[in-house]
């Protein structure tokens, strides 16, 4: 118990806590970034980062001379929990929508969108793409048509085909988003294939993307696949609680589109 002693120790300072939860809705986020938002020095916030990071909570990216945070990936079925606690019940208290609020302003979000929207002169075209664009290509797809209309024109595929879940329909449906029209497609079958960016949402994908014309930005957000895991559930409820997670990790991911792009 030693590591999770650990993990929870590293959450129990209010900054710290504020950190991993504003990484938890808003994702990679840089320094000066949290910075601005917490109102506290770059030094001090870096100093909470290693603090999170030795507990093995955050993940660093180095982009010259940035330093990029994010969530580490859970390595088990608790970690993933609170992740999602953080993500959703945690993200409403009031200080962590200021925090979130001022995070936004931060980072120049909106401005970063308008510049990117201004510099392709139109909507930027995103292709997701998935294993069998059976679920979590399938909900980006549709978060992406519902949240950010005026931005991206979005679109799906799947390495193969292997049909829209059932499952995947639903919770959607839950959520308030109807996909009970989508179809499972590959790329051979997108009328267009010239996209600005492709993001993969598995390491399948991302292994066997193939080339798009054009070149476009490739990166890769990987996402847990509910499908494999609603194999190993004891009954649908189980099953559904993993879709339902995925949808709004997929959610508040989609949340950070076209601006999170222009650092790809």
């Amino acid at each position: 118990m030693k590591e999770e002693a650990r993990f929870f120790r590293a959450l129990a300072d209010p900054i710290r806590l504020r950190v991993a939860i504003l990484l938890a809705v808003r994702g990679e986020t840089c320094v000066g970034d949290l910075a601005e938002a917490l109102g506290e020095a770059d030094f001090k916030i870096s100093r909470h980062l290693s603090v999170l990071r030795s507990a093995r909570l955050v993940e660093v990216r180095r982009d010259g001379t940035w330093m990029f945070y994010r969530l580490a990936e859970p390595k088990n079925v608790w970690e993933r929990s609170l992740q999602q606690v953080l993500r959703t019940e945690m993200a409403e208290h009031p200080v962590i929508v200021e925090d979130v609020a001022k995070l936004t302003h931060a980072s120049g979000d909106e401005r970063k969108a308008q510049k990117l929207t201004a510099q392709i002169g139109r909507q930027v075209r995103v292709l997701f793409l998935g294993t069998g664009n059976a679920c979590r290509s399938q909900m980006a797809e549709a978060w992406a048509k519902t949240l950010k209309s005026h931005e991206v024109e979005a679109f799906s595929a799947g390495i193969e085909k292997q049909g829209l879940s059932r499952r995947t329909v639903r919770v959607m449906a839950e959520a308030g988003v109807d996909i009970s029209g989508y179809r499972s497609k590959t790329v051979g079958e997108l009328p267009n294939r010239d996209f600005d960016f492709v993001i993969t949402l598995s390491s399948a994908a991302h292994f066997n993307c193939p080339r798009f014309p054009g070149n476009p930005k490739i990166t890769c957000n990987r996402f847990d696949d509910p499908p494999a895991l609603a194999e190993g559930s004891r009954d649908d409820a189980e099953a559904l609680s993993h879709y339902r997670r995925v949808r709004d990790e997929i959610r508040a991911f989609v949340e950070t589109l076209p601006e999170a792009l222009q650092t790809v």
